[in-house]
């Protein structure tokens, strides 16, 4: 977390910021990267999204007067600021169901995560969700962040939880709660074919990738829009949480300390 000052940040690029969450790697930085260009992706979905910043990171330690080589980092908005740009506030409660969220952008959201093949998250124990509504005791709406054990950005530590018997962080998982019918999910899928071609074109002119990781990346997506434009597919893997023989409502707590 940088903290910064009023005083210190006058007249710089961070003039107006107090706290901004500074996302580095532990040791290798294309994860970073390719993390970062996750946030890109929501971003284009929706404006209730956190906005990043790539940045070029140096570490200096003040006792041994060394410096690290150039890192990359990537600076996440900050809550209020996202809350105060769609109108919104934190709102801090723990086991708010997902059928308590705002339905048509909770599924935006877990279409998106199985798009990026993540997991690694549930509302109602906010993790890596975090809830905004218009007051404390409004409607909340399910806002996703910290991606770095999507399959799409390809982490090796990354690995699904054992509880969701999956294979690897490739394979594909719908976490959303039940749906009797794959009628509401017809405005999100036709949302994501709208968008298409602008959510290729983050990795197409991406200068920070190569090319196999882009070329991985594309067909990984191509499989996404083969399910969601597949009647049959997408019935079976949006509907999937209904099933009482799946792990579709499985709920992760996260890594315990």
């Amino acid at each position: 977390m940088l903290n910064f000052s009023k005083k210190e940040s006058s007249g710089t690029l961070f003039k107006s910021q107090d706290k901004l969450k500074l996302v580095t790697p532990c040791q290798t930085q294309e994860y970073v990267v390719n993390e970062y260009l996750v946030y890109r992706l929501y971003n284009l979905l929706t404006p209730k999204s956190f906005r990043a910043r790539l940045v070029r990171v140096t570490f200096a330690d003040t006792v041994k007067q060394k410096k690290s080589p150039e890192l990359y980092g990537i600076l996440l908005e900050e809550d209020d600021q996202m809350a105060k740009r769609n109108g919104l506030t934190l709102v801090e409660r723990r086991l708010v169901k997902p059928e308590q969220t705002r339905r048509d952008e909770f599924l935006m959201m877990a279409v998106f995560q199985f798009m990026i093949g993540n997991t690694d998250w549930s509302v109602q124990y906010l993790q890596n969700i975090k809830l905004f509504a218009s007051d404390s005791l409004g409607i909340p709406t399910a806002v996703p962040y910290d991606f770095d054990h999507a399959g799409i950005v390809e982490a090796y530590y990354a690995k699904p939880a054992p509880e969701l018997q999956l294979a690897n962080t490739r394979q594909r998982r719908y976490r959303g709660f039940c749906m009797p019918s794959m009628e509401p999910f017809a405005e999100v899928i036709g949302r994501f074919n709208e968008l298409k071609e602008q959510l290729y074109d983050v990795y197409r002119q991406s200068t920070w990738i190569d090319e196999r990781y882009r070329k991985r990346t594309i067909r990984f997506l191509d499989d996404f829009y083969e399910i969601i434009n597949d009647p049959k597919r997408a019935k079976e893997a949006f509907l999937y949480p209904c099933r009482k023989d799946g792990t579709g409502n499985v709920v992760i707590k996260g890594l315990k300390e």
